[in-house]
């Protein structure tokens, strides 16, 4: 029997090049930081309008997404198991857009001011 494992492309970068991946993280994040850490002034403001509008469409998604089941009078329902299968996209995208929202809050908090 031939137990060699069939070629994957990823599977060969992992191998030759994962060293680097935590380098190109620790400098991403670094700069992400360093913008954070001086963001003041408009600049500042218009980031907590962004996080805002975020956090807002969140909002709206959810709601549109769980509207069915707050017909039926089921308000304490989790995940998107219970939701008709037209919504769940809704649904996680609303999820996802909170978690932006409170992602961009929380870098805000790293700021001047």
């Amino acid at each position: 029997m031939d137990y060699q494992r069939k070629s994957d492309g990823w599977l060969t970068f992992l191998e030759h090049w994962a060293f680097t991946l935590p380098a190109l993280l620790a400098l991403v994040v670094g700069q992400i930081l360093t913008f954070f850490m001086g963001l003041s002034g408009v600049p500042w403001i218009w980031s907590y309008v962004v996080a805002l509008l975020f956090g807002g469409t969140s909002i709206g998604l959810l709601l549109y997404a769980k509207l069915p089941l707050y017909r039926e009078r089921r308000f304490f329902t989790f995940g998107s198991q219970a939701l008709p299968e037209q919504r769940r996209p809704f649904y996680r995208w609303g999820y996802r857009c909170a978690l932006f929202s409170v992602v961009l809050l929380a870098c805000l908090l790293l700021s001047e001011k």
